[in-house]
């Protein structure tokens, strides 16, 4: 089971690699006009938010669901979002610059949550934890 997980997991980063590179193109390929993103970008930020992919640690703050631990990272599921508006460029932001005096938080975010990613990945991640919030 472990093997069939991991090989799925391989082939679903293996092929975000690919649309991630031009999904972080440029300026216009920050965020579709509509805020949709290709799956596969999902599945990588997905990955990396979950230490499956470029080292990622945001699960260790966040919590593998994304809901939050107390005094180290916030719930990112819900409609209220501490340091900004939740829309995709502020996560971007975010993410690229960390959290240096978090409002509920003990200690800061470091950019990148501590690790060293493209910027597809840092889009990838933005893009994860966009599709985490409330449908409106």
């Amino acid at each position: 089971m472990r093997l069939l997980i991991a090989t799925a997991t391989a082939a679903a980063i293996a092929a975000a690699a690919g649309s991630a590179a031009g999904f972080a193109a440029g300026p216009a390929a920050i965020a579709p006009a509509d805020t949709t993103f290709p799956p596969a970008v999902v599945a990588l930020g997905d990955s990396i938010f979950h230490g499956i992919a470029a080292g990622g640690l945001c699960f260790t703050c966040h919590g593998p669901r994304a809901k939050g631990i107390p005094s180290l990272g916030p719930d990112l599921t819900d409609a209220q979002w501490l340091n900004g508006d939740g829309s995709y460029e502020f996560l971007v932001k975010t993410i690229t610059t960390g959290v240096p005096k978090p409002k509920q938080a003990a200690t800061p975010m470091l950019p990148m949550g501590g690790v060293n990613l493209s910027a597809a990945q840092v889009r990838a991640v933005a893009a994860y934890v966009y599709t985490l919030r409330p449908k409106r």
